[in-house]
Parts: C-alpha cells; sequence; structure tokens
C-alpha cells in the first residue's frame, strides 16, 4: 500500500486528510498489520486512483479468484471484436462481455 500511495503522489497523513480516516489507521493498513473495511478500502482505492484488486494485492491478500477489472480500452477492443458499436446495446457486466467473446472464440 505505501507504493500506491507514493504513486498516486500523495502521503499517508493526506490520504487520512482526503478520506477522513485516522492517520494511524492508514498507518497500521500501510504497515500491513490490518486490512481496511470493505467501505474504508473503496475509499482509499478511489482517493489512490486504483481498483479494489489492486489495493488487495498491495496488501498482500490473495486474489486470484477475484475476476480482473477491464480498463476501458479492453473493453472498447473486446465490444468491437463482437460488433458492438453503441454503449447502448453493451450489457451491464462486464463478465457478460467477457463471456460473449469467450463464446465466439
Amino acid at each position: 500500500m505505501k507504493n500506491l500511495i507514493e504513486a498516486a503522489g500523495t502521503t499517508q497523513r493526506q490520504l487520512s486528510r482526503d478520506t477522513s480516516i485516522a492517520e494511524v489507521t492508514i498507518n497500521t493498513w500501510a504497515a500491513g498489520r490490518k486490512i481496511p473495511r470493505l467501505d474504508n478500502a473503496a475509499l482509499v482505492a478511489g482517493k489512490l486512483g486504483v481498483s479494489l484488486r489492486t489495493l488487495a494485492k498491495s496488501m498482500h491478500l490473495d486474489v486470484a479468484e477475484v475476476p480482473c477489472d477491464y480498463s476501458l480500452i479492453e473493453l472498447k477492443a473486446i465490444a468491437a471484436e463482437l460488433g458492438i458499436e453503441r454503449v447502448e446495446d453493451l450489457p451491464e457486466d462486464y463478465q457478460v462481455l467477457r463471456r460473449m467473446r469467450d463464446r465466439q472464440n
């Protein structure tokens, strides 16, 4: 988590201020002594500009069974492979889009 904080160009103290989470709590997470609740993890991931999966990996949690998130560019490429041109025609869940592509291949 320390690397993600640095990569975001911030500090644990500033992250604390930005999220209204106690600095000592963020320090505990960064040191690997505890992990955040899901609501706090989502808040921190958003402030750091990373996915929850990336945040979990940074905390040495096993995310092998967690589906990968796709970037917008990857989703656009998958949609193009399927001949989907309009956003309105995309399924709501990216996993459905992936399964559609997998069935086609």
